[in-house]
């Protein structure tokens, strides 16, 4: 028998190659145009690099990113690819995202000027070449002019002096520009609110306009006019921008602020020398203002009726709490005359109802 050659019948066992490529940087994120330099490098299991060949690259989507010989990626969309490299037969991949690049810059104007001493943010947009906005790219601002307005890093105006200025934002070598005007706008002096003396019906409403003026009585624009009113909310309301509702008999007091500066209008006023027709429900009580003016002798308010009706008269200074005149005589006939103290501004007449009344004339008179 033959003896058994064991070299002949051994079986050799195959090569497993545990060497890896790695390929830095391993994850960019990339402008449409940018360049990447990657590098790859043959590595053994512990991360030692190993002597090796050449590197062999290649992209995996060359219409995103294409890749020379020498490493150099250049993104052409944006989008993502792997980049492959190859050393000795083992392949390792770097992962790249393409961004868009920002291909132009919107700058949003101002409705008014910018004012001295104001600062407001300034509006701004990147997009790309599709008109699409663009999101956490840097930004850069600058002003031609900084005496006349100076730009924050963040992007915020401030007018230092009268005049012109350009407004550049720049973002990846894209500019936008924003040519603004700073101006001096002098404080609210005076407010006025019109119409003067209108006549309202219950239940129905009346546009009031309030007019700003500086200390030259220039008619002055854009400021914020606030909208409130002195009478009870169950007289009559005024809203947000100035519309007076008129819900019960009486005047409704309404006051326009800008500025700290305080315009006065009265709906359905008490008009020295005119009379007017009331009626009321027992315990009820119905105010009207009247304007006293400066240099007035005496102000008379009255009431007459007939019948044993009983509407009592009372009449206030301006702001006052305590009535400079009560007149409580039985009967519609009820007299007021107040010759001191003549404070100008606007009076309140209250007539409270001791007993229900109806078509009693209410009068003032102001002497001068």
């Amino acid at each position: 028998m033959a003896a058994c050659n064991d070299d002949d019948d051994a079986v050799t066992a195959p090569v497993i190659n545990t060497n890896s490529v790695a390929v830095t940087p391993r994850v960019s994120s990339l402008r449409v145009g940018q360049t990447q330099q990657l590098v790859a490098t043959l590595v053994d299991k512990a991360g030692a690099t190993i002597s090796a060949g050449a590197v062999t690259w290649k992209s995996a989507e060359p219409t995103i990113a294409t890749v020379s010989s020498a490493g150099l990626v250049t993104m052409l969309t944006s989008g993502s690819t792997a980049i492959q490299a190859t050393i000795d037969g083992v392949t390792g991949i770097a992962s790249l995202q393409g961004v868009s690049a920002v291909a132009s810059v919107s700058v949003t104007p101002f409705a008014r000027n910018l004012r001295v001493a104001e600062s407001l943010p300034l509006a701004y947009r990147l997009l790309d070449a599709a008109g699409n906005p663009l999101l956490a790219r840097a930004v850069t601002f600058s002003s031609s002019a900084p005496t006349v307005a100076t730009v924050s890093a963040d992007g915020v105006l401030t007018g230092i002096a009268a005049g012109n200025t350009t407004i550049t934002v720049t973002s990846e070598s894209r500019t936008g520009t924003y040519n603004l005007t700073v101006e001096i706008v002098l404080p609210v002096n005076t407010v006025t609110v019109g119409p003067l003396n209108a006549t309202v019906a219950i239940g129905g409403t009346q546009q009031l306009t309030a007019t700003t003026r500086d200390a030259n009585n220039a008619v002055v624009t854009g400021r914020t006019v606030t909208w409130s009113t002195l009478s009870a909310a169950s007289v009559g309301t005024v809203s947000a921008t100035g519309l007076v509702s008129v819900l019960t008999a009486g005047s409704v007091v309404v006051n326009a602020t800008s500025e700290g500066k305080v315009g006065t209008v009265v709906i359905n006023p008490l008009l020295p020398g005119t009379s007017l027709t009331i009626a009321g429900a027992l315990n009820s009580t119905l105010n009207w203002f009247f304007e006293v003016p400066v240099g007035t002798t005496s102000v008379i308010v009255a009431t007459t009726g007939a019948g044993t009706q009983d509407p009592d008269l009372f009449v206030y200074r301006p702001g006052a709490t305590t009535a400079a005149c009560a007149s409580e005589l039985g009967g519609p006939n009820e007299t007021c005359t107040i010759t001191t103290t003549l404070t100008p501004g606007l009076w309140r007449a209250s007539v409270i109802g001791y007993t229900a009344y109806s078509a009693v004339t209410l009068r003032a008179t102001i002497a001068p």
